[in-house]
């Protein structure tokens, strides 16, 4: 699947840290008795899929959206909400990357979240949307829309720069 805009496209460079601290975090598990049943089996695991996650995605900015593009195949249909994996700048209402504060620690962080409000708005409470867009949130300042989570599988530090660049808003 190829980027749908063209020449001023930059796919975020991969980044493999995720996959290595689970799967690293898997061998030390397997070290201890009782957990090298339970635990670090379920470590593993979740690190292969990050690892094979983090070949076939491409995070993608151009001059007018961030992309997520599946590189194994044709459709870039999101498989909750429907509809393309591409959101323009001006809908996004928020993002942030956590845990707060690691973007700029040598590990990373592990997950990145961004709102958006290019989602038609009867699916915003889809998912982890419903959480997002509670009365809760709102008396706290969010702001409506849909949530979107996925593990930091590319330079974070980069994708900031881009959203930044954009203009994307930012909820502090």
């Amino acid at each position: 699947q190829q980027p749908s805009s063209g020449e001023d496209a930059l796919i975020v460079d991969r980044d493999f840290r995720v996959a290595s601290i689970f799967l690293l975090g898997a061998a030390g598990l397997a070290q201890i008795p009782i957990l090298k049943f339970v635990l670090a089996p379920v470590m593993g695991l979740l690190g292969l899929l990050f690892l094979v996650q983090t070949f076939r995605l491409q995070f993608v900015c151009d001059g007018e959206a961030f992309e997520l593009l599946n590189t194994s195949q044709e459709s870039g249909e999101n498989i909750i909400v429907g509809g393309q994996n591409r959101w323009t700048y001006d809908s996004f209402v928020n993002y942030e990357f956590f845990p707060k504060g690691w973007i700029d620690q040598p590990q990373g962080p592990i997950l990145v979240y961004f709102k958006e409000t290019q989602t038609p708005s009867d699916k915003w409470d889809t998912g982890p949307g419903a959480t997002a867009n509670s009365e809760e949130a709102m008396a706290k300042g969010a702001v409506p829309g849909q949530a979107h989570f996925f593990p930091a599988l590319c330079n974070v530090q980069q994708l900031r720069a881009e959203w930044e660049k954009r203009g994307c808003s930012k909820f502090e």
